[in-house]
């Protein structure tokens, strides 16, 4: 008999089921219908992640999160997940809609008047919102929101003159093949161990850092030189994933090659941040090689790869990036020379 009582977990079977009919499972990458990528974000460590992310960029993104959600939900909703045929169309399109934000995580969208409750980040839920009653009302409107409460936030949509081209795909958009079902354990709204989860796009952040051009983030020189030569959108992305791994407890014990294929399969991969395919050793003091087949959440993997080094090896990382045309391969080594 166990010491302490520990309380049964009960599992939604009828959610972990319907994800398995949506999504497969191929290399730590989470794969949609359309072969597009997906990943699982703990809700209240995508609020520190984008508190991290607008220091590192030093501007206030929160509208330009908006837009980059509904751009990649308005493209994502072209194939017609809550299109709908016959009487009551709107009732029932309204009902997809809302299936769809309950297997993915997004919270509950209302209708009269329009909000959200138990948004996973009020920008994000704002712009899906608004992709949302576009589509059902095939027609633009300007978006604006309020927080009234932790659990609620109000939409306000009032009609706009734009015409409504449909939005492109996000730039570096993947398709990667299908793998095996995705098989999951999440109770019901999208929750581990009790605590609420999220799926959300590739493509999102990708449409977040195309945001971000022509902004100079918050890094100093000594931080640029250890990470690739990008733009300061890519930066921003993987320093927030990077500090958010840090501030975590999340534990990732690797002491040689093997060990860390093991680990980022076991600690990143399951998220849908990609498992390499091999792993190196470079040289004798910690530093390692990692190969992808691919990496649809780029800056966002190394950033938490770059943690994960840090938490092994006690010391500041040094991240390579060569992206080839088959493969992209990140090496992690000591950002001092040592002896």
């Amino acid at each position: 008999m166990p010491l302490i009582d520990v309380p049964d977990v009960e599992l939604d079977h009828e959610l972990n089921a319907a994800l398995m009919d949506l999504f497969s499972f191929n290399q730590g990458n989470i794969i949609d219908q359309s072969g597009l990528c997906w990943s699982v974000w703990r809700v209240d460590g995508l609020d520190a992640w984008w508190r991290f992310f607008e220091e590192a960029i030093n501007a206030p993104m929160g509208r330009r999160l908006a837009n980059a959600a509904c751009d990649e939900e308005e493209w994502l909703l072209n194939s017609g997940q809550i299109d709908v045929n016959g009487f009551f169309k709107k009732k029932k399109m309204q009902a997809a809609l809302k299936n769809r934000w309950r297997l993915h995580g997004w919270g509950k969208p209302l209708s009269t008047p329009f909000g959200i409750e138990s948004a996973p980040l009020t920008p994000i839920g704002s712009g899906l919102l608004q992709a949302g009653i576009e589509r059902q009302h095939a027609k633009r409107y300007r978006m604006r929101w309020e927080d009234k409460s932790a659990n609620l936030v109000l939409v306000d949509f009032s009609p706009s003159d734009a015409p409504l081209v449909p939005a492109g795909p996000p730039p570096n958009s993947l398709s990667i093949q299908k793998g095996e079902p995705w098989e999951t354990e999440f109770e019901a709204d999208l929750k581990i161990d009790g605590q609420r989860h999220c799926l959300l796009p590739a493509g999102l952040f990708s449409r977040l850092e195309d945001a971000c051009a022509g902004l100079v983030g918050n890094i100093s020189s000594d931080e640029r030189a250890a990470w690739p030569k990008k733009e300061d959108g890519y930066l921003a992305l993987a320093i927030a994933s990077f500090r958010l791994f840090i501030a975590g407890e999340e534990l990732f014990m690797a002491v040689d090659s093997n060990s860390w294929l093991d680990c980022v399969d076991a600690v990143f991969g399951i998220k849908g941040l990609s498992s390499p395919h091999e792993v190196e050793c470079v040289d004798a003091h910690g530093g390692i090689k990692l190969i992808f087949d691919n990496l649809p959440f780029g800056p966002v993997s190394i950033g938490y790869l770059a943690g994960a080094w840090t938490r092994c090896e006690g010391r500041p990382v040094k991240v390579e990036l060569i992206e080839q045309e088959t493969r992209s391969v990140v090496i992690l080594t000591s950002r001092h020379d040592l002896a």
